[in-house]
Protein backbone atom coordinates (compact mmCIF):
# COMPACT_ATOMS: atom_id res chain seq x y z
CA UNK A 1 0.00 0.00 0.00
CA UNK A 2 1.02 3.70 -0.47
CA UNK A 3 2.60 5.37 2.54
CA UNK A 4 0.68 8.29 1.94
CA UNK A 5 -2.66 6.24 1.42
CA UNK A 6 -1.63 4.55 4.59
CA UNK A 7 -1.17 7.33 6.34
CA UNK A 8 -4.90 8.77 4.98
CA UNK A 9 -6.84 5.90 6.13
CA UNK A 10 -4.93 6.01 9.69
CA UNK A 11 -5.95 9.43 9.85
CA UNK A 12 -9.89 8.80 8.76
CA UNK A 13 -9.79 6.21 11.70
CA UNK A 14 -8.63 8.80 14.26
CA UNK A 15 -10.81 10.85 13.22
CA UNK A 16 -14.08 9.05 13.65
CA UNK A 17 -12.73 7.67 16.91
CA UNK A 18 -12.21 11.33 18.23
CA UNK A 19 -15.88 11.85 17.06
CA UNK A 20 -17.32 8.61 19.45
CA UNK A 21 -15.62 10.77 22.27
CA UNK A 22 -17.16 14.01 21.45
CA UNK A 23 -20.53 12.13 21.30
CA UNK A 24 -19.47 10.27 24.35
CA UNK A 25 -18.99 13.39 25.83
CA UNK A 26 -21.51 15.64 24.94
CA UNK A 27 -24.01 12.48 26.38
CA UNK A 28 -23.23 13.44 29.70
CA UNK A 29 -24.35 17.21 29.80
CA UNK A 30 -27.48 18.43 30.77
CA UNK A 31 -29.64 19.40 28.12
CA UNK A 32 -30.33 23.31 28.25
CA UNK A 33 -33.77 24.86 28.94
CA UNK A 34 -34.74 27.53 26.91
CA UNK A 35 -36.84 29.75 28.95
CA UNK A 36 -38.69 32.26 26.99
CA UNK A 37 -39.09 35.91 28.15
CA UNK A 38 -42.21 37.78 27.24
CA UNK A 39 -42.94 41.30 27.19
CA UNK A 40 -46.33 41.63 26.22
CA UNK A 41 -46.21 46.01 26.84
CA UNK A 42 -43.63 46.08 24.17
CA UNK A 43 -43.95 43.11 22.42
CA UNK A 44 -40.24 41.31 22.85
CA UNK A 45 -39.70 37.98 22.98
CA UNK A 46 -36.07 36.57 23.96
CA UNK A 47 -34.98 32.82 24.28
CA UNK A 48 -32.17 30.81 24.91
CA UNK A 49 -30.55 27.66 23.67
CA UNK A 50 -27.70 25.51 22.82
CA UNK A 51 -26.55 24.59 19.32
CA UNK A 52 -22.93 23.42 17.90
CA UNK A 53 -21.49 23.04 21.17
CA UNK A 54 -22.07 27.14 22.17
CA UNK A 55 -24.82 28.81 23.71
CA UNK A 56 -27.85 30.86 20.99
CA UNK A 57 -29.76 33.74 22.10
CA UNK A 58 -32.76 35.54 19.95
CA UNK A 59 -34.57 38.31 20.97
CA UNK A 60 -37.35 39.88 18.65
CA UNK A 61 -39.88 42.31 18.55
CA UNK A 62 -43.71 40.90 17.94
CA UNK A 63 -47.07 42.41 18.11
CA UNK A 64 -48.54 38.78 18.73
CA UNK A 65 -45.85 37.60 21.26
CA UNK A 66 -45.40 34.33 19.67
CA UNK A 67 -42.79 32.10 20.59
CA UNK A 68 -40.75 30.33 17.92
CA UNK A 69 -38.19 28.37 20.27
CA UNK A 70 -39.27 25.44 18.74
CA UNK A 71 -39.44 26.07 15.78
CA UNK A 72 -36.03 27.18 15.90
CA UNK A 73 -34.62 25.05 17.54
CA UNK A 74 -35.62 22.00 14.83
CA UNK A 75 -34.29 24.17 12.19
CA UNK A 76 -31.38 23.83 14.37
CA UNK A 77 -31.13 20.45 14.89
CA UNK A 78 -31.82 19.84 10.83
CA UNK A 79 -28.75 22.11 10.38
CA UNK A 80 -26.84 20.30 12.18
CA UNK A 81 -27.61 16.67 10.94
CA UNK A 82 -26.20 17.88 7.69
CA UNK A 83 -23.31 19.83 8.23
CA UNK A 84 -22.12 19.91 12.11
CA UNK A 85 -18.72 18.36 13.21
CA UNK A 86 -20.38 18.15 16.38
CA UNK A 87 -22.82 15.60 15.49
CA UNK A 88 -21.38 12.23 15.01
CA UNK A 89 -23.99 10.46 12.64
CA UNK A 90 -24.04 14.27 10.88
CA UNK A 91 -23.87 14.00 6.83
CA UNK A 92 -20.84 15.67 6.71
CA UNK A 93 -19.17 13.25 9.27
CA UNK A 94 -20.33 10.56 7.25
CA UNK A 95 -18.77 11.83 3.81
CA UNK A 96 -15.58 12.30 5.92
CA UNK A 97 -15.20 8.74 6.07
CA UNK A 98 -15.90 7.71 2.39
CA UNK A 99 -14.98 9.24 -1.11
CA UNK A 100 -18.61 9.60 -2.60
CA UNK A 101 -22.09 10.72 -1.35
CA UNK A 102 -24.84 9.95 -3.76
CA UNK A 103 -28.15 12.34 -2.98
CA UNK A 104 -26.33 14.51 -0.77
CA UNK A 105 -28.77 17.06 0.82
CA UNK A 106 -30.07 20.64 -0.55
CA UNK A 107 -28.30 22.27 2.82
CA UNK A 108 -24.77 20.30 2.48
CA UNK A 109 -24.75 20.98 -1.25
CA UNK A 110 -25.50 24.72 -0.66
CA UNK A 111 -23.20 25.17 2.51
CA UNK A 112 -20.26 23.73 0.01
CA UNK A 113 -21.62 26.26 -2.92
CA UNK A 114 -20.89 28.97 -0.36
CA UNK A 115 -17.56 27.41 0.63
CA UNK A 116 -16.48 27.91 -2.86
CA UNK A 117 -17.83 31.34 -3.20
CA UNK A 118 -15.69 32.60 0.17
CA UNK A 119 -12.70 30.44 -1.23
CA UNK A 120 -12.71 32.12 -4.50
CA UNK A 121 -13.17 36.17 -2.49
CA UNK A 122 -10.35 34.81 -0.57
CA UNK A 123 -7.87 33.40 -2.73
CA UNK A 124 -8.67 30.12 -0.87
CA UNK A 125 -7.78 31.64 3.00
CA UNK A 126 -10.62 29.70 4.08
CA UNK A 127 -10.82 26.17 3.17
CA UNK A 128 -13.03 23.74 4.82
CA UNK A 129 -10.25 21.33 4.00
CA UNK A 130 -7.38 22.52 6.29
CA UNK A 131 -7.97 20.61 9.36
CA UNK A 132 -5.19 18.49 8.44
CA UNK A 133 -2.75 20.88 8.44
CA UNK A 134 -4.38 22.67 11.53
CA UNK A 135 -3.91 19.58 13.80
CA UNK A 136 -0.15 18.94 12.88
CA UNK A 137 0.72 22.61 14.76
CA UNK A 138 0.49 23.57 17.93
CA UNK A 139 0.53 27.54 18.87
CA UNK A 140 1.45 28.96 22.20
CA UNK A 141 3.22 31.95 23.79
CA UNK A 142 6.52 30.71 22.55
CA UNK A 143 5.97 29.87 19.21
CA UNK A 144 4.54 27.57 16.78
CA UNK A 145 5.57 23.87 16.90
CA UNK A 146 5.12 21.19 14.42
CA UNK A 147 4.39 18.13 15.67
CA UNK A 148 7.29 15.27 15.89
CA UNK A 149 8.61 13.88 12.36
CA UNK A 150 6.07 15.53 10.78
CA UNK A 151 6.20 16.08 6.90
CA UNK A 152 3.75 19.07 6.04
CA UNK A 153 3.57 17.99 2.07
CA UNK A 154 1.86 14.85 2.88
CA UNK A 155 -0.88 16.65 4.69
CA UNK A 156 -0.88 19.15 2.88
CA UNK A 157 -2.15 16.92 -0.14
CA UNK A 158 -4.87 16.16 1.85
CA UNK A 159 -5.98 20.30 1.46
CA UNK A 160 -7.64 22.32 -1.28
CA UNK A 161 -11.51 22.52 -1.58
CA UNK A 162 -11.53 22.82 -5.46
CA UNK A 163 -10.42 18.84 -5.08
CA UNK A 164 -14.24 18.21 -4.44
CA UNK A 165 -17.06 18.09 -6.81
CA UNK A 166 -19.85 19.01 -5.92
CA UNK A 167 -23.47 18.58 -7.98
CA UNK A 168 -27.12 18.25 -6.69
CA UNK A 169 -26.67 14.19 -6.99
CA UNK A 170 -22.78 13.91 -5.86
CA UNK A 171 -20.28 15.35 -3.80
CA UNK A 172 -16.89 13.12 -4.51
CA UNK A 173 -13.76 14.09 -3.23
CA UNK A 174 -11.39 14.10 -5.83
CA UNK A 175 -8.11 13.13 -3.41
CA UNK A 176 -8.68 9.75 -0.96
CA UNK A 177 -8.75 10.76 2.85
CA UNK A 178 -10.29 14.34 2.54
CA UNK A 179 -11.76 15.80 5.93
CA UNK A 180 -14.88 18.81 5.67
CA UNK A 181 -15.05 20.86 8.34
CA UNK A 182 -17.28 24.26 8.31
CA UNK A 183 -16.63 25.32 12.26
CA UNK A 184 -15.60 28.32 10.85
CA UNK A 185 -18.71 29.19 8.72
CA UNK A 186 -21.49 27.21 10.15
CA UNK A 187 -22.55 30.05 12.47
CA UNK A 188 -22.71 32.96 9.86
CA UNK A 189 -24.80 30.23 7.85
CA UNK A 190 -26.83 29.30 10.74
CA UNK A 191 -27.53 32.47 11.85
CA UNK A 192 -28.86 33.59 8.33
CA UNK A 193 -31.00 30.85 8.21
CA UNK A 194 -32.80 31.89 11.52
CA UNK A 195 -33.11 35.09 10.02
CA UNK A 196 -34.76 34.16 6.90
CA UNK A 197 -37.37 32.08 9.23
CA UNK A 198 -38.04 34.92 11.27
CA UNK A 199 -38.80 37.38 8.07
CA UNK A 200 -40.67 34.80 6.97
CA UNK A 201 -42.60 35.08 9.67
CA UNK A 202 -43.39 39.03 9.31
CA UNK A 203 -40.81 39.18 11.92
CA UNK A 204 -38.59 42.63 11.14
CA UNK A 205 -37.08 43.87 14.48
CA UNK A 206 -34.82 40.83 15.52
CA UNK A 207 -31.13 39.92 16.83
CA UNK A 208 -29.68 36.22 16.73
CA UNK A 209 -26.58 35.44 19.02
CA UNK A 210 -24.59 32.08 18.49
CA UNK A 211 -21.72 32.07 20.23
CA UNK A 212 -19.88 34.99 19.12
CA UNK A 213 -21.33 35.39 15.95
CA UNK A 214 -24.40 38.27 15.59
CA UNK A 215 -27.29 38.80 12.97
CA UNK A 216 -29.58 42.20 13.74
CA UNK A 217 -32.34 43.56 11.72
CA UNK A 218 -34.08 46.59 12.20
CA UNK A 219 -34.46 47.75 16.00
CA UNK A 220 -34.80 47.32 19.86
CA UNK A 221 -38.03 47.89 22.21
CA UNK A 222 -36.20 51.34 22.90
CA UNK A 223 -36.81 51.19 18.67
CA UNK A 224 -32.64 52.13 18.74
CA UNK A 225 -30.22 50.19 16.68
CA UNK A 226 -29.41 46.45 17.91
CA UNK A 227 -25.96 47.17 19.75
CA UNK A 228 -22.89 44.89 20.09
CA UNK A 229 -20.18 45.07 22.60
CA UNK A 230 -16.86 44.44 21.57
CA UNK A 231 -13.13 44.26 22.22
CA UNK A 232 -10.96 47.79 20.48
CA UNK A 233 -7.03 48.80 20.77
CA UNK A 234 -6.68 50.62 23.73
CA UNK A 235 -3.46 51.97 22.90
CA UNK A 236 -0.64 51.30 21.18
CA UNK A 237 0.78 48.64 23.80
CA UNK A 238 -1.93 46.25 23.32
CA UNK A 239 -4.55 47.57 26.39
CA UNK A 240 -7.89 45.95 25.63
CA UNK A 241 -10.79 48.59 25.95
CA UNK A 242 -14.52 47.56 25.62
CA UNK A 243 -16.71 49.17 23.09
CA UNK A 244 -19.94 49.25 21.12
CA UNK A 245 -21.50 49.06 17.37
CA UNK A 246 -24.18 50.05 16.51
CA UNK A 247 -25.55 47.55 13.53
CA UNK A 248 -28.17 48.62 11.01
CA UNK A 249 -29.48 45.39 9.69
CA UNK A 250 -25.88 44.00 9.39
CA UNK A 251 -24.02 40.79 11.21
CA UNK A 252 -20.74 41.07 12.51
CA UNK A 253 -18.05 38.58 13.69
CA UNK A 254 -14.67 38.90 14.74
CA UNK A 255 -11.46 36.05 14.55
CA UNK A 256 -8.03 36.17 16.53
CA UNK A 257 -7.63 37.91 19.61
CA UNK A 258 -4.92 40.52 19.91
CA UNK A 259 -4.41 39.75 23.39
CA UNK A 260 -2.63 36.26 22.58
CA UNK A 261 -0.03 36.40 20.26
CA UNK A 262 3.28 34.70 19.84
CA UNK A 263 6.29 37.08 18.72
CA UNK A 264 9.18 35.88 15.99
CA UNK A 265 11.76 38.21 14.96
CA UNK A 266 10.29 40.84 16.37
CA UNK A 267 6.41 40.58 14.74
CA UNK A 268 3.99 39.39 17.08
CA UNK A 269 1.96 36.66 14.80
CA UNK A 270 -1.65 35.40 15.60
CA UNK A 271 -2.37 31.10 16.45
CA UNK A 272 -3.25 30.80 12.45
CA UNK A 273 -2.28 28.39 9.58
CA UNK A 274 -2.69 29.54 5.93
CA UNK A 275 -4.16 26.55 4.31
CA UNK A 276 -2.39 27.40 0.96
CA UNK A 277 1.22 26.72 2.57
CA UNK A 278 -0.11 24.33 5.38
CA UNK A 279 2.56 26.86 7.60
CA UNK A 280 1.41 29.83 9.37
CA UNK A 281 0.80 33.34 9.00
CA UNK A 282 3.51 35.84 9.21
CA UNK A 283 1.78 38.58 8.21
CA UNK A 284 1.38 40.55 11.63
CA UNK A 285 -2.51 40.99 11.88
CA UNK A 286 -3.77 39.68 15.23
CA UNK A 287 -7.22 40.61 15.62
CA UNK A 288 -10.40 40.95 12.24
CA UNK A 289 -13.70 42.50 13.19
CA UNK A 290 -16.04 41.82 9.79
CA UNK A 291 -19.23 43.58 9.78
CA UNK A 292 -21.71 42.45 6.28
CA UNK A 293 -24.90 42.26 5.24
CA UNK A 294 -25.69 38.56 6.01
CA UNK A 295 -23.68 36.44 8.52
CA UNK A 296 -22.12 34.08 6.43
CA UNK A 297 -19.98 36.42 4.79
CA UNK A 298 -18.91 37.78 7.90
CA UNK A 299 -18.23 34.80 9.77
CA UNK A 300 -16.15 32.98 7.01
CA UNK A 301 -14.25 36.55 5.93
CA UNK A 302 -13.26 37.32 9.67
CA UNK A 303 -10.99 33.94 9.97
CA UNK A 304 -9.89 34.42 5.86
CA UNK A 305 -8.65 37.99 6.77
CA UNK A 306 -6.59 37.21 9.75
CA UNK A 307 -4.82 34.43 6.72
CA UNK A 308 -4.46 37.60 3.84
CA UNK A 309 -3.25 40.20 6.12
CA UNK A 310 -3.52 43.65 6.67
CA UNK A 311 -2.62 44.67 3.46
CA UNK A 312 -5.30 42.92 1.42
CA UNK A 313 -8.11 42.98 3.96
CA UNK A 314 -7.58 46.93 3.41
CA UNK A 315 -7.42 46.44 -0.37
CA UNK A 316 -11.11 44.61 -0.23
CA UNK A 317 -12.56 47.33 2.50
CA UNK A 318 -11.84 49.35 -0.34
CA UNK A 319 -13.59 47.75 -3.29
CA UNK A 320 -16.35 46.69 -1.35
CA UNK A 321 -19.17 48.86 -0.16
CA UNK A 322 -21.47 45.76 1.28
CA UNK A 323 -18.77 45.11 3.62
CA UNK A 324 -16.92 47.35 6.87
CA UNK A 325 -14.12 46.15 9.24
CA UNK A 326 -11.89 46.85 12.21
CA UNK A 327 -8.23 45.29 12.09
CA UNK A 328 -5.85 45.24 15.02
CA UNK A 329 -2.15 44.51 13.84
CA UNK A 330 1.90 45.43 14.33
CA UNK A 331 4.44 46.09 12.21
CA UNK A 332 7.99 44.54 12.22
CA UNK A 333 9.70 46.00 15.65
CA UNK A 334 6.32 48.19 15.82
CA UNK A 335 3.43 49.02 18.13
CA UNK A 336 0.18 47.59 17.72
CA UNK A 337 -1.72 49.49 15.32
CA UNK A 338 -5.75 49.72 14.39
CA UNK A 339 -7.67 50.45 11.33
CA UNK A 340 -11.14 51.34 10.95
CA UNK A 341 -13.30 51.04 7.52
CA UNK A 342 -14.19 54.79 7.66
CA UNK A 343 -17.69 54.49 6.69
CA UNK A 344 -18.01 52.48 9.94
CA UNK A 345 -16.54 55.26 12.73
CA UNK A 346 -20.51 56.94 13.37
CA UNK A 347 -21.74 53.58 14.35
CA UNK A 348 -18.84 53.12 17.03
CA UNK A 349 -19.37 54.03 20.74
CA UNK A 350 -15.18 54.65 20.99
CA UNK A 351 -13.44 57.71 19.20
CA UNK A 352 -11.16 56.64 16.52
CA UNK A 353 -7.19 57.88 16.95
Amino acid sequence: MNPNARKNIIYSLVLFAMLLLVYAWRSREPKSEGKVAIDKVSGSVSFVGKTMGVDYRVSYLDEGNRNFQSSIDSLLNAFNLSISGYEPTSEVNRLNLVDTLLNPSQTLVEVLQEANRMYDLTSGAIDPTQGPIERIWNFSTSGAQLADSTDVRVFQSLVGLKKISVTDSVIRKITRGMILDFSKSAKGIALDRIGEFLEAKKVKNFLVQIGGENLAKGVNEQGELWKIGLNYLGDSLGKKAQGVVALQNQAISTAGNFEQFYTRDSLKLTFQVDPRTGYPVTNGLLSATVISLDAKTADALADALLVMGRSQAIQLDSIRNDIQMILIFNERGGKMKQYVSPDLEPFLSFPIK
